[in-house]
């Protein structure tokens, strides 16, 4: 009878950790598959779950993947929202930290003011610090280099080099060399002007 239990309570100690790590598991798939129906129940999960570092990093998850959809989009504010949250559910995540600078430039060049140029150029640059092979960073500064005055041509054909040399998207790499060029051009024409 003693052995009956203590089989018992081993097979339910098995069978309540194998159900805590699949319930980890799912929402890790979750964060990916569905960020959005699990971001719906985010401040439950916290408040019930917040010493279970896997459900953290699966809502961390969710919230970069939203975030980045949403940068995507050009919905800024939405994805430095989450950026913030995935930053504060894990404040070491590299990737949360770099999309947060990169989502902050990018207002500060849509809101156009001279200063807000260099912000967003120092924004930028940090963000280079966290994925020093990634390129988006130095298209960014070449935009604001332009927004600053389009005669910066050192500044931003170097910015643009930089950027092509580095790893890019498809989709930012054909926008980055046809504003390269557009920016040689510019600088070609404005040199044998002054000839």
């Amino acid at each position: 009878m003693v052995k009956a239990k203590h089989i018992k309570l081993i097979l339910l100690i098995f069978a309540g950790v194998h159900l805590f790590n699949c319930a980890g598991t799912n929402y890790k798939k979750m964060s990916i598959e569905d960020p959005r129906s699990l971001l719906a129940i985010q401040d439950s999960l916290i408040l019930e779950n917040k010493n279970n570092q896997n459900i953290m990093d699966a809502l961390m998850t969710a919230n970069n993947n939203m975030g980045k959809n949403y940068l995507i989009k050009g919905e800024l504010f939405l994805a430095i929202d989450h950026f913030k949250k995935a930053i504060s559910l894990n404040s070491e995540n590299k990737f949360s930290k770099y999309s947060l600078l990169i989502a902050e430039g990018r207002v500060l060049i849509k809101r156009g003011n001279k200063n807000g140029m260099w912000d967003a150029i120092e924004k930028f640059s940090k963000a280079s610090s966290f994925f020093p092979d990634k390129g988006e960073p130095f298209y960014w500064m070449a935009i604001s280099y332009t927004k600053l005055g389009d005669t910066e041509f050192d500044l931003i054909l170097e910015s643009y080099e930089k950027s092509l040399s580095l790893e890019l998207s498809e989709n930012i790499k054909s926008e980055v060399e046809k504003k390269y060029e557009k920016a040689k051009k510019r600088k070609q024409k404005l040199d044998s002007f002054w000839k």
